[in-house]
């Protein structure tokens, strides 16, 4: 069965390394597979399924990816195409020996839906499907065929319901053979998310990272861009009105008398609430006391010594809303509002937009979020990156920019230069290049490509006319673009085959500039000619980033000196910093909260989200790693100046594509066992000391010991002229133990020498558990240099999982004590901040498990007794320990992803 397939082309190295594992992993009817975009792995999973050789049923998370599996069969693996219409369904109701289906049809067949899908966050209608199931038996109808084999696709990007589908269609065939395939596992999801994920598609066999395949010429050198955009006038103008509606309605709030008194004589004031409720919540009581102490109203100090704080911060619009959110919300209890005044206080907030879903929402909220992402100012931004692109590579550019929506009411302004940008989507995109192209001395030729709309330059009309047959093509006018400059084009019969025409026309250079809809050109779409990337999407999760990422960054046969540049647009709002100038602040005061200010743009925390996964070149070291941080953001200043000038160095170095290249030809390991790890930062301050401590003192006993041995030798020698034989021996011994405890004091002494043998110890807890499987790991620490703060440790061989394990109990057990089930506390008076420790999740469900993770962790770390904290001594001890980690709030670890190998 399936004996039609067969692989026409040649398997890559790295393919062929998984393949020849292939029949190891398909042993327990499970395959899985995690590969980076760019890898072959829709290939692969077609080899898979032909070596399992049942009937299969494939699903896909877009429409267009459900295309991209059949087009890949056809173009692969089938020597005639006709064989394509006995072999390959792509509806339910009538499967064949491959059905290729989306995840949304599965879970409207198993219910019986009828109507349309939804296709979120477009107006594309390529991705549109229409659903007629009624009375339709999905389960008696794939028995019959005798369903084999499951191929899941990116599975793990559901919607809920869709899970619930799924895991009930499983459950109908416990027999499947099972081949999941990602580029982007839940490794740092939610533990019940991955527990799901994992039952469903098995245990990972194999991964294929980004840098591996850039190292095999697979994928080529690439880096990610940040282009700030600026709200228009009218847009910060909007902004600012909203601001300082808010501010005054927040002004008056806080200036009541009456609103001043309620919190003044709260019950979390008044003895009335217990200091371990405080401290459950310790932000709620921060807040009240900040507030209270920038009114000058006086309030108990033993609150203030509770929190740990000699200094209360500044009262900001962070404390107001953590304030708001507690009094209103979270612990309404503690102050005890009037319900007239409440439901009044609500009222207001409600009507200025400054509360969400019973979430408080003061610094940034869904109305400026909103306005932000949508902000037409990435117009602006689009306009100038496409200039600098253009007159970097001239008839060299390949451009690809990709947006939510098509907005198709636009069509009619296209070509009025008067015509004012309302929203942004394909067409005002479109509109905006081409406007800026008119300058260029020789303008590039910019296409429309989407399920909706497709507009081409004239010069390409020939060409598309060979490729598809001039009779299968009609012509439209374009708004008030001329008929000799661009068309729009419609196609008798397949959409497919436009789409793929257009695509050839940009291959060719007779289009080179692209813009498109994130659905049309997503994972089913393959242009490898894309040599910089716009993602001007303002909705979409890190897979289909991703898997749009993915499109731009493989290599071009026709280039073989390609690189690819990734743009990512950031609106940011500045009116927050205005308020912050005009309030009484103190100036170090207002430069903090000036570099806060990147929190309060959604663009840059759903940059920070993306960036969180992608491994790339770090801009200004050799090396390649995950976080915003290789992006050097940790200098910016956020003002409209230092932006504006940020974005012009930023224009500079995209031009610099050969520095590009040879960047990465530095930071890729020359061995091949390079891997990734995921690398914790540790602040040396919270490095436990106790053995340091533990061998010192043994250092100085033997080492008086042995002075007291030699001195009492001395005065017999004085006394009898010779040394008495056994006295030398002890003498000897004691001086090499006392030799031997110094090497071990002054090993201790060293930061890296503790964690590395406390990170042993997590090790070995994490193995003897269950929860590292894998025996050739074990722990690497990077030494740096030496007035350096934090010091690094990672986990060496494992899958991904059991690293994002150990890094993560190494971030839990480093962890300001909170509320942790179980935790650590030193037997000994300690003077530093290592008198408590928590017990990381992984082992506080049971008691057992703790003592084995203590039982591990007491050899490295000392002298320190478990502690539970539910019970009324073990909440005396958690009271103690939160009182003093709020004292102490830093963060002590950090964590990202980088490449390593044995060189490093």
């Amino acid at each position: 069965m399936l004996q039609e397939l067969a692989f026409t082309g040649q398997w890559r190295h790295y393919q062929k390394r998984v393949l020849d594992k292939s029949d190891a992993f398909m042993a327990d009817g499970h395959l899985h597979l995690v590969a980076a975009p760019g890898s072959g792995k829709t290939t692969l999973g077609i080899e898979f399924i032909r070596r399992f050789g049942q009937p299969t049923l494939i699903l896909a998370p877009t429409v267009t990816i459900r295309q991209q599996w059949v087009d890949r069969i056809i173009q692969a693996f089938l020597s005639d195409e006709s064989q394509a219409e006995q072999l390959i369904s792509q509806d339910l109701k009538h499967p064949k020996l491959i059905t290729v289906a989306t995840y949304q049809a599965l879970h409207s067949a198993v219910n019986q839906v009828v109507g349309q899908s939804q296709a979120e966050d477009t107006d594309d209608q390529a991705e549109i499907e229409t659903f007629d199931f009624k009375g339709f038996d999905i389960f008696t109808t794939f028995k019959s065929i005798s369903l084999g084999t499951l191929c899941l696709d990116e599975c793990h990007h559901l919607r809920n319901e869709w899970w619930k589908s799924l895991e009930a269609f499983r459950q109908a065939f416990p027999d499947l053979k099972m081949i999941s395939l990602t580029a982007t596992p839940p490794y740092e999801g939610d533990p019940a998310l991955w527990d799901r994920y994992i039952r469903m598609c098995g245990e990972i066999d194999e991964e294929i990272t980004v840098p591996e395949l850039v190292k095999e010429d697979t994928l080529c050198p690439h880096q990610d861009y940040v282009y700030f955009a600026f709200p228009t006038k009218e847009e910060q103008e909007q902004l600012d009105d909203f601001s300082q509606q808010k501010n005054a309605l927040l002004q008056q709030l806080t200036s009541d008398p009456l609103f001043c008194q309620y919190l003044q004589s709260c019950q979390a004031l008044s003895g009335q609430i217990s200091d371990d409720e405080l401290l459950n919540d310790p932000q709620y009581l921060s807040a009240t006391l900040i507030f209270l102490r920038s009114k000058g109203i006086a309030f108990p100090k033993r609150f203030q010594d509770l929190l740990g704080a000699k200094k209360l911060p500044a009262f900001t619009m962070d404390w107001l809303e953590i304030l708001l959110q507690g009094l209103l919300f979270q612990v309404p209890h503690w102050y005890n509002l009037p319900e007239e005044y409440e439901k009044q206080l609500l009222h207001e907030l409600k009507a200025a937009s400054l509360i969400d879903r019973k979430q408080v929402k003061l610094v940034r909220n869904k109305k400026q979020d909103l306005l932000l992402n949508q902000s037409l100012g990435k117009l602006n931004a689009v306009r100038e990156i496409f200039k600098a692109e253009y007159q970097a590579l001239g008839s060299q550019l390949r451009q690809l920019v990709l947006t939510d929506y098509i907005r198709q009411d636009f069509e009619v302004h296209l070509g009025d230069p008067e015509a004012q940008f309302t929203q942004l989507g394909v067409l005002s995109y479109f509109e905006s290049i081409r406007r800026e192209s008119l300058k260029q001395a020789t303008p590039p030729a910019i296409a429309v490509l989407t399920g909706s709309i497709v507009i081409i330059p004239v010069v390409a009309k020939p060409r598309l006319e060979e490729l598809l047959g001039g009779n299968r093509l009609t012509y439209q006018n374009v708004g008030q673009l001329s008929p000799d400059d661009f068309l729009k084009v419609r196609l008798v019969g397949s959409q497919h085959d436009l789409v793929t025409a257009v695509t050839q026309l940009f291959q060719e250079g007779l289009i080179q500039v692209v813009i498109g809809t994130k659905s049309l050109l997503g994972e089913g779409w393959d242009a490898p000619c894309v040599n910089s990337l716009i993602l001007a999407s303002f909705v979409g999760s890190f897979m289909l980033s991703n898997q749009m990422r993915g499109r731009a960054i493989r290599v071009w046969p026709e280039d073989p000196d390609k690189t690819s540049n990734i743009w990512h647009l950031v609106s940011i709002n500045l009116s927050l910093k205005k308020w912050y100038e005009k309030s009484d602040l103190e100036k170090e005061e207002i430069e903090a909260l000036t570099d806060q200010l990147k929190g309060y743009s959604p663009d840059l925390e759903l940059l920070e989200r993306r960036m969180k996964q992608f491994l790339g070149l770090h801009y200004k070291e050799p090396f390649i790693e995950s976080g915003i941080e290789r992006l050097a953001f940790d200098n910016i200043r956020y003002t409209k100046k230092q932006l504006q000038k940020l974005n012009e160095e930023t224009l500079e170095r995209s031009t610099h594509r050969q520095e590009l290249r040879d960047g990465w030809q530095k930071a890729l390991p020359i061995l091949e066992n390079m891997e990734i790890a995921n690398e914790v930062q540790v602040d040396k301050h919270f490095l436990p000391l106790a053995l340091f401590f533990d061998a010192r003192k043994l250092a100085r006993w033997l080492t008086a010991a042995t002075l007291t041995d030699a001195f009492a030798n001395l005065i017999y020698y004085s006394h009898r002229g010779g040394w008495n034989k056994a006295s030398l021996i002890l003498l000897v011994v004691l001086a090499v133990l006392a030799l031997l405890a110094w090497l071990r004091y002054y090993l201790y002494k060293s930061p890296y020498k503790r964690l590395e043998v406390f990170g042993q110890a997590i090790h070995q807890a994490l193995f003897l558990s269950g929860q590292i499987q894998t025996q050739a790991t074990r722990i690497q620490v990077v030494r740096d240099r030496k007035d350096a703060i934090n010091t690094l440790i990672y986990l060496k061989g494992g899958t991904m999982r059991e690293k994002e394990l150990f890094s993560q109990t190494m971030i839990e057990f480093f962890a300001p004590i909170e509320n942790q089930r179980y935790i650590l506390k030193a037997q000994e008076k300690v003077s530093d901040q290592t008198e408590y420790f928590a017990v990381p999740s992984l082992f506080d469900k049971r008691k057992e498990d703790a003592q084995a993770f203590v039982a591990q962790i007491r050899k490295s770390l000392g002298k320190y007794d478990l502690v539970y904290t539910r019970s009324a001594e073990g909440r005396a001890i958690l009271l103690d320990a939160r009182i003093k980690a709020l004292a102490n709030k830093q963060e002590r670890t950090f964590t990202k992803k980088q490449v390593m190998s044995d060189l490093k």
